[in-house]
């Protein structure tokens, strides 16, 4: 039994730190004169590695994280990558990037704009040595939705006087991450409103911002929508609507 715990955990370890399933490069590959080991590489070739289980990235975020390359007896080239099948949204810096002979990887960044695709993808990468064909892997890049805001306002139509000053409080609701200030702008408002302070920010740890909206004495009578936009440093802008009936004195 003991023996049996033993064989299983070694073969667990191996697959949690094995390159994955890949493509040897290499001169070796294609030399019929130099036999296969029954265990490892072929005498000079090499293996390219990236994490085993899909790696997380976020919409509007970076991942710095590198391709190793493993070196069977006699490989000592240096070797180029290229990456290809990236999401949409996505790059990769450098697009080309040498591991030099004697380094063990080559670190990249991924970026992903506010609009990548999101879900798991599968990155192509290749590995291109000097002499012998490419050695091939998949890097499992997994886009995740951008940690963002929503803006509240009061559930129903704000009524108003001619003639009045009312106090709005504009709400904000943030995913778990987003920590940033935002700026509140105002579109067109009705004939006779006016707002103050014109332009509002919900700062980081904030929960509303505060503007006042008054009517004159003449302001046009009826039902109106006051558009509204958050726009923040990083992200996608939030927008909503604000219902406000002006009513006579």
């Amino acid at each position: 039994m003991k023996r049996f715990i033993g064989i299983a955990g070694l073969f667990t370890v191996v697959a949690l730190t094995g390159c994955g399933e890949g493509k040897p490069g290499g001169p070796g590959v294609t030399d019929t004169t130099v036999k296969k080991p029954v265990y490892g590489q072929k005498e000079d070739t090499f293996n390219l590695s990236v994490p085993m289980m899909a790696t997380s990235l976020q919409q509007g975020a970076t991942l710095e994280t590198n391709v190793g390359i493993e070196r069977a007896k006699n490989f000592g080239e240096d070797v180029s990558l290229k990456f290809f099948d990236l999401p949409t949204g996505v790059t990769v810096t450098p697009s080309s990037p040498i591991i030099k002979h004697g380094d063990e990887n080559a670190k990249i960044t991924f970026t992903a704009d506010a609009t990548a695709a999101k879900g798991e993808h599968k990155v192509k990468v290749f590995g291109h040595p000097q002499k012998g064909p490419d050695a091939e892997i998949e890097f499992k890049l997994n886009i995740e939705a951008m940690d963002s805001f929503s803006l509240s306002v009061p559930l129903l139509s704000t009524s108003i006087k001619q003639n009045e000053t009312k106090a709005i409080s504009i709400g904000i609701s943030r995913d778990k991450t987003f920590a940033s200030d935002v700026t509140l702008s105002f579109g067109e408002l009705p004939p006779g409103i006016t707002m103050e302070p014109s332009e509002s920010i919900i700062m980081h740890g904030a929960e509303e911002a505060k503007v006042n909206l008054t009517a004159a004495a003449d302001a046009a009578l009826g039902d109106f929508t006051i558009r509204m936009a958050g726009h923040s440093a990083t992200g996608l802008d939030a927008s909503k609507e604000l219902k406000l009936t002006v009513v006579k004195e």
